[in-house]
């Protein structure tokens, strides 16, 4: 069937007044698209064509070419050379997918996430990531103007499996700032720490090998061990870091020789390694011959710049971990290893055959953004914000009654409620209230039962998570 010039009304001319091109082709397409979905136009039908839709609508062909550009690329019509444009025969299977709801976010706990409905959570209180607001919105919009002028030196090409060599020159700088000392050469960029992560686990280790790690630690630590084949045992954490001793008696008896720690602002206890321990690890390294992967991606949410274990070890058997996800933005996926020159050559070989290189135009946003000139007052605002709001919650927390298990910092609180109810009861609990926390467990290398939640500063400054905290069974 054939849909003919007075079926679609025509729309009045383009004047000085009306709005430009892009949004007259989003406007003609809307009401087009709403007769194709609602039935007034059928499967198969004929439709305009470029001519007739720009008579039609009073706009040039080339805008009623776009109009038909979008909706092919939506699959609401085909284009059939020769012959026009028609209504997909695919139509009646968008129909029956309605639309897209909210999907469960990647954070540390998606497995717990994804038996949630998203749009029944009122409070997001467990979550891995700050607030919209709180990151660097303005920065990143800036770099994609600039980045935007000049796109084809970004994308007409694979980048080196190191990563953007500016970026790294770079980052020798931030990282001497650290006291980390390195040339460009021992730094390969990643997807994320996460990326990061998962080339030291494959570098360092084989199936059957045990690997030490805190406890309690980072989730997806313990899912990329565990898909390896590899056995995560824990070292207890206390309010200085690592436990040395039990470090000292669990490398003694075991075949573990890679120990993965975060040292700053530790994810889910908040906790930072003090120097002297930083100190302890160290000489255990040596005398056991350990490497250590340092998973250091809050260091710049720190006040006070703490020491790393890689600026006391000069990056001889440690490998340090870092990211610009947590404070510019989670969906800009850059991180960093800093390595000895041999082993970041192995790493980046590694990447190359499981990722063939990262992102350039990511990378080069990011470098964008660090060089930007705005970036350090964005961080200094964003340190005080996080150490203002752990300070309020921690005294919240101990006036409804909940424990704080460490004096720490950073973007996470380690805590125990007033209810002798089990974890799985308080989730349920929470679930039913609208809010989702992150128990315990899901942090622990032996996936024991556990008392304490992780709760996420950012988000824990909410009248509706202490009514909860107070309606718990005693």
């Amino acid at each position: 069937m054939s849909v003919s010039e007075s079926s679609i009304s025509p729309a009045r001319p383009v004047t000085s007044s009306d709005p430009g091109p892009q949004t007259r082709v989003a406007t003609i397409a809307t009401g087009l698209r709403r007769r194709v979905m609602s039935g007034e136009l059928s499967q198969g039908d004929h439709m305009p064509s470029v001519r007739q839709l720009a008579r039609q609508n009073g706009v040039s062909a080339f805008t009623a070419s776009r109009v038909y550009d979008l909706l092919v690329a939506e699959g609401l019509v085909d284009a059939r050379r020769g012959s026009g444009y028609f209504v997909s025969e695919s139509i009646q299977v968008l129909k029956q997918r309605g639309p897209a709801g909210p999907e469960a976010l990647a954070d540390s706990i998606w497995p717990l996430r994804r038996d949630y409905d998203s749009r029944l959570v009122r409070l997001d209180a467990g979550c891995g990531w700050l607030p919209a607001g709180w990151l660097f919105g303005d920065g990143v919009r800036t770099a994609l103007k600039k980045v935007a002028r000049r796109p084809s030196a970004y994308v007409g090409r694979y980048g080196s499996p190191y990563g953007l060599r500016s970026l790294r020159r770079h980052l020798v700088t931030r990282l001497a700032q650290r006291e980390i000392e390195c040339a460009e050469d021992q730094i390969v960029l990643t997807q994320g720490a996460s990326q990061a992560l998962e080339l030291c686990i494959s570098t360092l280790t084989n199936a059957g090998d045990q690997v030490l790690v805190d406890d309690p630690c980072y989730p997806y630590v313990l899912a990329m061990l565990r898909g390896r084949g590899v056995r995560p045992i824990g070292v207890p954490r206390t309010v200085n870091g690592p436990d040395v001793r039990a470090l000292q008696a669990l490398v003694s008896k075991s075949n573990a020789r890679v120990f993965i720690t975060n040292t700053t602002f530790h994810n889910p206890t908040g906790t930072t390694t003090s120097q002297q321990v930083a100190h302890e690890i160290l000489m255990a390294a040596r005398a056991h011959d350990l490497t250590i992967v340092e998973d250091d991606i809050f260091a710049e949410l720190a006040v006070d710049r703490p020491s790393s274990l890689a600026s006391l070890d000069r990056l001889r058997r440690v490998i340090y971990i870092g990211s610009f996800s947590k404070t510019i933005a989670p969906n800009l996926r850059v991180g960093y290893i800093a390595a000895a020159a041999d082993m970041a050559e192995r790493i980046a070989g590694l990447k190359n055959i499981l990722a063939l290189s990262s992102s350039e135009l990511t990378e080069q946003l990011v470098l964008s953004i660090l060089t930007g000139g705005r970036h350090r007052t964005h961080l200094e605002s964003l340190r005080k914000r996080l150490a203002n709001n752990y300070l309020q919650i921690s005294r919240r927390f101990a006036s409804a009654g909940a424990t704080v298990e460490f004096r720490g910092g950073g973007l996470f609180l380690w805590a125990r409620l007033p209810t002798h109810s089990s974890a799985p009861e308080v989730v349920q609990l929470a679930k039913a209230r609208g809010i989702l926390l992150a128990p315990g467990q899901m942090f622990r290398p032996d996936a024991q039962s556990c008392e304490h939640f992780r709760f996420n500063v950012a988000y824990a400054n909410d009248e509706l998570l202490y009514d909860f905290i107070r309606s718990l069974p005693s």
